[in-house]
């Protein structure tokens, strides 16, 4: 690998993230560069009314980045190097942070959130207003099996 700028994803354990870290890597395999993939956690102590110390949610923060890395490089006869981060904060502003130095940031889009969108922002709204350097927000991959099934049962 020559010194290219790495490539950012943001990876938060959705369907849509782990598109968008494939979808890093095989940039970054076309690039010669590496990733910095990155999750961001918050600490909330009695996140779904259960105790959690901040060392657990760190933990379970490294752990979910790692399953995700190891995911999505399985399989792969050629994988660029992938920087794992791990930060707790605000997901766009970190993100944009992680960024700065990079060549890209990618992040993926959720379908179906706009009330949270109206009331909480966008994070991937957030990053392409905030990043100096160009976002890539990869649409969540579409099931053009179902919708097939769904139109031939509505046709049927």
């Amino acid at each position: 690998m020559d010194e290219q700028k790495v490539i950012v994803v943001g990876v938060d354990g959705s369907e849509a993230a782990q598109h968008a870290l494939d979808w890093a890597l095989d940039e970054a395999r076309i690039r010669g560069c590496a990733v910095r993939a990155v999750r961001v956690w918050n600490f909330e102590p009695m996140s779904d009314w259960v105790p959690t110390t901040l060392q657990e949610v760190r933990a379970s923060a490294v752990e979910a980045l790692a399953e995700s890395v190891r995911t999505a490089v399985a399989g792969r006869s050629e994988a660029p190097p992938v920087e794992q981060v791990t930060t707790e904060g605000d997901a766009a502003t970190e993100l944009v942070r992680a960024a700065h130095d990079a060549a890209l940031l990618v992040v993926a889009g959720h379908r179906g959130e706009r009330l949270r969108k109206v009331v909480l922002g966008s994070v991937s709204s957030a990053c392409v207003r905030k990043s100096h350097v160009p976002v890539v927000v990869l649409p969540p991959k579409l099931d053009l099996t179902a919708d097939v099934e769904d139109a031939e049962k509505a046709w049927a």
